[in-house]
């Protein structure tokens, strides 16, 4: 694989504090690029870059100019197929850094949090990392080698397909910092395991372990970690190999039928397919031949 920069990218953060949580770029020539949290020393928690003491500014910090270029870049940029995230070192992501919350907090007025910007009843914060991801367009696999906790465990969450190794756990540990969960895992464990496992899940902050993460229908496959890499690799260069735009429109469509009713979300799939119809006569072409060639066989 070899690293990339797009030059938006390295714009984005140019001025940014070096401690700001950053991912590391690969892409190979399948069209599968992997975005890997490069911060081990702080097993991969996300920071925003602020200065010590420093309080969240108004409007979008350089944390989210950074994402949105990012996805952006990744979701237009046409040798990309497939989306791979990971973690540096023996984390996925631990979430949110505690420590540069905390000094923010105290650098705070004692009647405001800095994270809620002037004027907004709502605002999404970290969570703009998710939804950016989740409107990548491209298919999207996180590779969990290891703990994926509160904001590292959403962004697993916002994956289409989780890749999980047996060393890995989950945990939503929001309730025992006296948080509620507010980067979409009350609404995308619910799609996920259902309202259950989300109550039991969010309301107790206990820790995930791979084999009930399977169990419940979050994790795709728990996999041996040695075996990680080639098993997510593998299945991410087979999605790759097909026709890019049905592989969009089919997840367009999974994403969207699940709020429909089934005879809409029958009606929605014949639409979609309708663009990939020139995707469709080649693939038929070309199992018909393979089908033909074996027969003769």
């Amino acid at each position: 694989m070899r690293e990339i920069h797009y030059p938006s990218v390295d714009a984005a953060v140019a001025d940014a504090p070096e401690g700001m949580t950053r991912f590391r770029i690969e892409v190979e020539d399948s069209g599968v690029a992997l975005l890997t949290l490069d911060r081990p020393e702080r097993l991969n928690a996300f920071s925003m870059g602020y200065a010590a003491g420093e309080v969240r500014p108004g409007g979008w910090s350089l944390f989210d100019r950074y994402m949105r270029a990012l996805t952006q870049e990744l979701k237009h940029d046409p040798a990309i197929k497939v989306v791979v995230i990971t973690g540096a070192g023996r984390a996925f992501s631990a979430g949110a850094d505690i420590k540069d919350w905390a000094e923010m907090e105290a650098a705070a007025d004692p009647t405001a949090s800095p994270f809620i910007k002037d004027n907004l009843l709502f605002d999404e914060h970290t969570a703009m990392m998710h939804i950016w991801f989740k409107q990548m367009v491209k298919p999207t696999i996180a590779m969990v080698n290891g703990p994926a906790v509160g904001m590292g465990a959403d962004l697993a969450s916002v994956a289409d397909i989780r890749m999980v190794s047996d060393r890995a756990f989950f945990q939503w540990a929001h309730v025992l910092n006296g948080l509620v969960p507010a980067d979409g895992a009350p609404w995308l464990l619910q799609k996920l395991v259902g309202q259950a496992k989300t109550f039991e899940w969010l309301m107790t902050g206990a820790r995930v372990s791979p084999q009930e993460a399977l169990a419940a229908g979050y994790a795709n496959h728990v996999v041996p970690h040695d075996d990680l890499h080639d098993r997510t690799m593998t299945m991410a260069r087979q999605i790759a190999a097909l026709p890019a735009r049905t592989v969009q429109a089919t997840r367009f469509a999974i994403n969207a039928s699940a709020d429909l009713s089934f005879q809409d979300s029958i009606g929605l799939a014949y639409v979609t397919g309708y663009a990939t119809q020139a995707d469709i006569r080649e693939r038929i072409m070309q199992r018909a031949e393979a089908v033909t060639s074996s027969k003769a066989e």
